[in-house]
C-alpha cells in the first residue's frame, strides 16, 4: 500500500541513465541523407522530412510558415479534401511544423501502408499549388488567432522579449503583424517551395 503521508522522492533528470538507440545513416542516389533507428519489429513507422525552410530563409514574414502549413491543401491532382481523406483512410497522420531554421513534414503510419502514402507525400512536396481559396481561409483563421493571442499577456511578453534580445529584423526576433498577411500570395508560396525543394536537405 502506498504511504500517502510521505511525499515521493523526486528524481533529478540528470540521475536518469538514458541511452539513445544507435542510428544508421544512408545516402540516397540524389544525395539526401537518411537516418534510421532499428527499434525492433514494429508495425508502426514515423517518417520525417526535414528541410532548411524555416523563418530564417523567408524574404517576407509568414511565407515559410504559410507554405509549410498549406502543403496539405491542394496539388494539381488532389484538393485538400482528397488529400486528407487519403491519409485518414489508411489511419495515418501527417503533420507539418515550421521553426526558425527548419520545416518538417512528419508521417505517422502503419508500416504496411507506406507504399500507398509516400507517393502522396512526394506529391505534396513537388506538386503543391496553394489554391487561393485555401490561402484565404488560412489567412482569415490566422488573423483571428492573432487577434485573440494579442489579448494574452504571456503571448505579448514573449514577442517583445524576442524582439528586444535579437532585434525585430532578425529571424528570431520577428513577430507577426496583421499587415504581414498582405504579403502571403500564391505566387510567393510557389517560389518558396521551389527554392526549398531544390536545396540540400538536412
Amino acid at each position: 500500500m502506498l504511504e500517502r503521508k510521505v511525499a515521493p522522492y523526486i528524481k533529478d533528470a540528470v540521475e536518469f541513465d538514458l541511452k539513445l538507440k544507435p542510428y544508421q545513416k544512408y545516402t540516397l542516389k540524389n544525395g539526401v541523407d537518411v537516418y534510421t533507428i532499428d527499434a525492433g519489429a514494429e508495425e508502426v513507422v514515423m517518417v520525417e522530412c526535414v528541410y532548411r525552410a524555416g523563418n530564417w530563409f523567408e524574404n517576407k514574414n509568414l511565407i515559410a510558415a504559410t507554405t509549410n502549413f498549406l502543403l496539405k491543401n491542394g496539388t494539381t491532382k488532389k484538393n485538400a479534401f482528397a488529400i486528407n481523406e487519403h491519409f485518414e483512410y489508411y489511419g495515418s497522420y501527417l503533420n507539418r511544423a515550421c521553426q526558425n531554421e527548419t520545416a518538417t513534414l512528419t508521417l505517422h503510419s502503419l508500416t504496411k501502408h507506406l507504399k500507398e502514402l509516400m507517393p502522396v507525400v512526394k506529391e505534396l512536396l513537388t506538386d503543391s499549388i496553394f489554391p487561393e481559396p485555401e490561402l484565404e481561409i488560412y489567412k482569415q483563421n490566422m488573423k483571428q488567432r492573432l487577434n485573440v493571442n494579442l489579448k494574452k499577456s504571456d503571448f505579448v511578453a514573449g514577442r517583445l522579449i524576442d524582439a528586444y534580445v535579437f532585434g525585430e529584423n532578425h529571424p528570431y526576433g520577428r513577430y507577426t503583424r496583421f499587415e504581414d498577411f498582405i504579403h502571403c500570395r500564391e505566387s510567393m508560396l510557389l517560389i518558396f517551395i521551389k527554392i526549398i525543394t531544390s536545396m540540400e536537405h538536412l
